[in-house]
């Protein structure tokens, strides 16, 4: 019957006693080690207890095995070169494999801004694969498994290192449908209309900023996602208060139309944040490209 693995030596123990066992001599096998010589003689003095037996004679300057010292050697050396071509095939197959870079963002980020760029980051990946994990709108909160996560707020990712990328203006938006069936819209007749309402901090802000009372009309839509009060707006169910960076894109194409010249600064920033440095520098490629698509609008 083979012993539980719980009653196994450590690897450092068998690791002294192959090197003491080879050189003849701990002192030799402590700098080859690059330990102490007192180190070397608890860890076989530890083995010779589990064992019950002595493991080393004393013969001269040299330490001579056993009868019982000499099985062992030859079954420790068997054993730790196994162990090594192990590791060896294991590491060779991990470089070999693509590796793949979990990113998270929120909702309203992946849908309205990554996806529609996907080719373009792909591209900046190379080999490295890609698994994305959504967020709930203003969430900041990763799993373990999240090697780097793009958020909309304060950068006080728990865990992670983050990076302010830039900061976020907001105005109102709405289809040209929408419009067209509202031909005499206008800023003062704002709540007349229905608005889809996301963050009544910043349509409050932007109400106070544009002089108008902070009334919200009765047929006003209260969603708690950002992604989706865009998408509303697309479908011409009234007026969102957007994100500039989420509908740049459809601005750009004439889908949405930005109604007044009149914007107020967003209540967060936009933040990357890496579980360590050693991430980042991994997935370099794949971070500079996020943070310079949003910073200069390069993608």
């Amino acid at each position: 019957m083979t012993a539980s693995y719980r009653s196994l030596p450590s690897i450092q123990a068998l690791r002294c006693f192959e090197t003491a066992a080879r050189v003849g001599s701990f002192t030799l096998a402590a700098d080859e080690m690059c330990i102490t010589h007192s180190a070397i003689s608890h860890q076989i003095r530890g083995l010779e207890e589990m064992i019950g037996q002595p493991l080393f004679v004393r013969q001269g300057n040299r330490m001579a095995l056993t009868d019982v010292g000499r099985a062992l050697a030859i079954e420790t050396r068997r054993a730790l070169d196994y162990l090594s071509q192990a590791y060896s095939v294991a590491h060779v197959e991990t470089a070999a494999r693509p590796q793949t870079l979990n990113l998270a963002a929120q909702t309203g980020l992946i849908e309205h801004w990554l996806l529609p760029r996907l080719a373009n980051f792909r591209a900046a990946l190379g080999d490295i694969g890609l698994r994305l994990s959504s967020l709930s709108d203003l969430s900041e909160n990763c799993s373990d498994e999240v090697d780097m996560a793009l958020v909309y707020g304060t950068g006080d990712v728990p865990g992670m290192i983050s990076e302010k990328i830039k900061d976020e203006e907001v105005f109102p938006v709405c289809s040209p449908a929408f419009l067209a069936q509202h031909p005499n819209f206008s800023l003062q007749r704002m709540n007349e209309v229905p608005l889809l309402l996301h963050s009544r901090v910043t349509w409050n802000l932007w109400l106070e900023k544009a002089d108008l009372p902070i009334v919200y009309p009765r047929q006003s839509i209260l969603l708690d996602d950002i992604a989706l009060t865009i998408r509303g707006a697309l479908n011409g169910q009234g007026v969102a208060m957007a994100r500039s960076l989420l509908v740049e894109d459809y601005l750009r194409r004439g889908e949405l139309v930005r109604l007044f010249d009149l914007s107020v600064p967003g209540v967060f920033s936009y933040y990357l944040a890496w579980r360590s440095k050693g991430t980042k520098e991994h997935f370099a490629a794949s971070a500079n490209w996020i943070i310079q698509a949003i910073k200069f609008g390069t993608a």
